[in-house]
């Protein structure tokens, strides 16, 4: 199977918590993230479009209050994988790619 990611994965079990109108508010579980998006793992997922946009928070991180609003990419018998578009935080909206400069920037150093 040839790889389509142009991001590279890094392998992490986290807690998150996702949210839909269709399905009010669930946990799951991560296998892998990356600047662009995340896989997660989802038993009795819900049926959910490709395109579709769900809320997720980062149960187990610094800032759990940290809402990243999400589009489904993919949906298999696992999971869903979700593409970051991006967050909010104390009830303002911001764009992913300067949380992704902020990640970047501290990782270099």
């Amino acid at each position: 199977m040839d790889e389509k990611r142009s991001q590279s994965r890094v392998t992490t079990v986290s807690r998150v918590k996702i949210s839909h109108s269709t399905f009010g508010s669930r946990r799951a579980l991560t296998r892998n993230i990356s600047t662009s998006g995340v896989y997660l793992e989802l038993q009795d997922q819900p049926q959910l479009p490709v395109g579709a946009h769900i809320r997720m928070q980062m149960l187990d991180s610094a800032r759990p209050d940290v809402s990243f609003n999400m589009k489904v990419l993919r949906t298999d018998r696992q999971g869903l994988a979700l593409k970051f578009v991006d967050y909010e935080l104390e009830g303002e909206r911001f764009n992913i790619n300067e949380l992704k400069q902020h990640w970047q920037n501290n990782v270099a150093r």
